[in-house]
């Protein structure tokens, strides 16, 4: 199947949930699960794509959440805590500091400001 980007979804924010085994056994499913859901109920959120993902790192803190374009990884990300995550970080922009386990510059597959 060729590649239309007129058909690609517009996507504002890509949010990964660490499923990998130790996440996974500190609940992670669950909060893939939540993140999922609730962000399908939110008007203005239609942008924001939520994934699983395998380990990234840090596994031991988990489940372990990772939000681009703002490179925002946060750890201890429970299910209780999904609404919070939700209004705070992905309506409200704000980097929520009591949660931040690691903050990249960016998105890595984006080249950087001004050129390669």
């Amino acid at each position: 199947m060729p590649y239309d980007p007129g058909k690609m979804p517009q996507v504002s924010r890509h949010v990964f949930v660490c499923t990998a085994e130790l996440c996974a056994g500190r609940g992670s499913e669950a909060t893939y699960r939540a993140l999922k859901k609730q962000v399908k109920q939110h008007a203005g959120l239609e942008g924001v794509w939520v994934n699983r993902s395998g380990s990234v790192g840090g596994c031991q803190h988990g489940p372990l959440v990772v939000i681009y374009p703002e490179g925002v990884w946060y750890y201890g990300v429970t299910e209780a805590r999904v609404p919070e995550l939700i209004r705070r970080h992905l309506i409200g922009g704000e980097v929520i500091e009591a949660w931040r386990f690691h903050q990249t510059e960016g998105c890595p597959c984006m080249p950087p400001a001004g050129g390669e």
